[in-house]
């Protein structure tokens, strides 16, 4: 019978040091990547700079691309990878750096507001970006990637800020096992309000400077099938936003929804 339950106790001290290695093993990884994501975005924002510098363009299009560049969706989707990655460089880093401590939990405010950015506007905002650009493009470039934007933008970072934000954003899903949330009303707001602001920010470029940011818009501004477009868009933003879940849920297998965290249990954290 002691025999036994020291068997026993071996077994699950076992299963506990696999279970901290593969931990140890996954943060790792993250750290490195997270690392890389930062590096390839910012050497690739340092190298279109410097290739606009050598191209010499004078295209008046060109030029008023470049002084609104900051109000497109793609600029601020591969920030949000810059954010996100400096947030989850940060988180993992403490979470390695006390693996050791039981029960280690990184600060609520910090955990939460990771889950929000990622889930509620880095997953479904490069999806988006991805799947939109990718699908115009190749029915026709014109009415989103123009031209003369290759004077401005190389191939090379047209592919970083269009393609390679897909596997950015696969890789944490797959790489980092989370919960579903039992509501979806915060990722959902966030989502809705960092949309909202975005569509301001489109208009209010249009009459401030009688321009759509996407030629696309032009072609169907003033026909039914510019609010029909509008929509789509932001509907895309909620299909993607809820495929995630069961995607999480294929890759990391099958888990409870993650409880609402009751006042009891915030209070039993503080103490």
């Amino acid at each position: 019978m002691y025999d036994t339950s020291i068997v026993k106790v071996r077994r699950m001290m076992r299963i506990l040091y696999i279970k901290i290695r593969t931990m140890v093993c996954l943060l790792r990884i993250r750290i490195i990547f997270y690392t890389t994501v930062i590096l390839m975005h910012l050497s690739n924002v340092l190298y279109m700079t410097w290739y606009v510098t050598q191209s010499h363009y004078k295209d008046e299009k060109a030029l008023i691309f470049k002084d609104l560049e900051y109000r497109f969706f793609t600029t601020w989707n591969f920030v949000l990878q810059v954010v996100y990655s400096l947030l989850g460089l940060a988180c993992d880093t403490l979470l390695l750096k006390n693996s050791r401590k039981k029960n280690y939990q990184l600060p609520e405010a910090m955990s939460d507001f990771r889950e929000v950015v990622y889930s509620g506007l880095v997953w479904p905002s490069s999806l988006v970006v991805f799947s939109v650009f990718w699908s115009v493009y190749a029915f026709d470039r014109g009415l989103i990637y123009p031209e003369f934007l290759d004077t401005v933008i190389p191939p090379i970072s047209n592919h970083v800020i269009h393609t390679v934000i897909f596997p950015v954003a696969l890789f944490e899903l797959v790489f980092r096992p989370r919960f579903e949330p039992e509501t979806h009303a915060r990722n959902v707001a966030q989502l809705c309000l960092h949309l909202s602001v975005y569509v301001c920010v489109l208009f209010f470029t249009f009459q401030e400077r009688g321009i759509w940011l996407y030629p696309i818009f032009k072609q169907l501004y003033g026909t039914v099938y510019f609010p029909l477009a509008l929509g789509c868009v932001g509907f895309l933003f909620f299909i993607f936003y809820y495929s995630q879940w069961p995607l999480t849920k294929m890759i990391h297998g099958s888990k409870n929804k993650q409880p609402k965290k009751t006042q009891a249990d915030k209070k039993k954290k503080n103490k």
